[in-house]
């Protein structure tokens, strides 16, 4: 029988603080009922099996091939940062994201296989739409491997090796979706100090506009130039300021406003497509409060997900659209063995 050990980890939300959380403004955000989970088998051979099940990708790798990967994403990470490439050009295939991470806990750790390992990886988070699929498959990967072979790693050191991972698909990657996936719950993030805060008691749903045509990584490249703005960033941290306070204070009106103007500076950086603006005005008009959650889109009509806020039911404007609507709960646990 096959020794296997598997953990899970959740998406996250960001409630207020998207993109300005990058130049270390604060951001506060929750994580959410949906999950990624990692398996970790012992194997046959020696190689190692990564069977990526929502891809349906299975492939394996011997140690020197697989190491041979992540020096060739580490070089190209390098030249996207001297400017020669773009960060899509970094990751070309979304399962090399896992194969980085495997490859580098191994590799830090110098850790020599006495036998062959199965890695496999599913996911009901959608990908690139703002929930923190990457992190949360990169923390579950993580935790799920290194407890299998296990290893004495704290909660920093895991969001510190799964940084280096993220960093690959988005750029330049603030560190937020790992504490998320790590600790669960709500959290106030700046400048990579986490607080903890009470999971808002607000009435949540997501909207699925689709999948954005850029990825985060543009996304962020794209809207870099308007923080070069010192007062665009003021803005930012203030709403978010405005949102904290609204929150310890569980104070529903003002959440929903400072989601409003959280949307309105979302605008201002051009990730928010006009499709996706005008639903949010239709919300709007019914006393209600949305954004988008994640990076949004510069290219296309969607935007990936979009929290609303309201004690209304408002599925009727949702389908109008052509969109998707479900409720969400906070997760407490955050990344955990089953």
């Amino acid at each position: 029988m096959k020794k296997q050990l598997r953990a899970r980890s959740p998406a996250k939300l960001i409630l207020s603080g998207e993109h300005a959380v990058v130049y270390g403004k604060p951001a506060i955000a929750m994580a959410i009922n949906r999950y990624a989970e990692s398996t970790v088998l012992s194997g046959l051979s020696s190689a190692i099996l990564f069977n990526c099940m929502n891809l349906k990708y299975a492939k394996s790798f011997t140690l020197h091939t697989l190491k041979a990967l992540k020096d060739r994403l580490q070089d190209e990470y390098r030249a996207f940062l001297e400017g020669h490439c773009g960060i899509r050009e970094v990751l070309k295939k979304p399962f090399e994201l896992l194969q980085f991470t495997v490859s580098h806990l191994l590799e830090t750790w110098n850790i020599p296989l006495s036998q062959g390992l199965e890695i496999r990886a599913s996911s009901e988070i959608p990908i690139g739409c703002g929930m923190g699929s990457s992190a949360a498959l990169v923390m579950s990967t993580l935790y799920a491997l290194a407890h299998f072979l296990k290893l004495d790693i704290d909660p920093a050191r895991f969001v510190a090796l799964g940084r280096e991972a993220e960093n690959l698909q988005h750029g330049y990657s603030s560190g937020l979706d790992l504490h998320l996936a790590m600790a669960g719950g709500c959290l106030r993030f700046e400048k990579g100090n986490t607080v903890k805060r009470t999971i808002p008691k607000m009435p949540m749903h997501i909207v699925q506009t689709g999948v954005p045509l850029a990825s985060t990584g543009e996304c962020v490249e794209r809207a870099a130039k308007h923080f070069k703005n010192s007062e665009l960033a003021h803005d930012f941290g203030a709403v978010t300021n405005f949102f904290d306070e609204a929150l310890q204070q569980n104070n529903l009106h003002k959440m929903q406003i400072a989601i409003r103007e959280n949307h309105r500076l979302l605008v201002k950086i051009g990730v928010v497509p006009p499709k996706v603006q005008e639903f949010v005005s239709s919300i709007e008009k019914e006393n209600a409060a949305a954004k988008v959650c994640g990076a949004g889109s510069v290219v296309g009509e969607n935007a990936g997900v979009v929290l609303v806020v309201s004690e209304k039911d408002l599925s009727s404007i949702v389908y109008k659209y052509g969109y998707s609507l479900q409720q969400v709960e906070g997760d407490f646990h955050g990344t955990h063995i089953l």
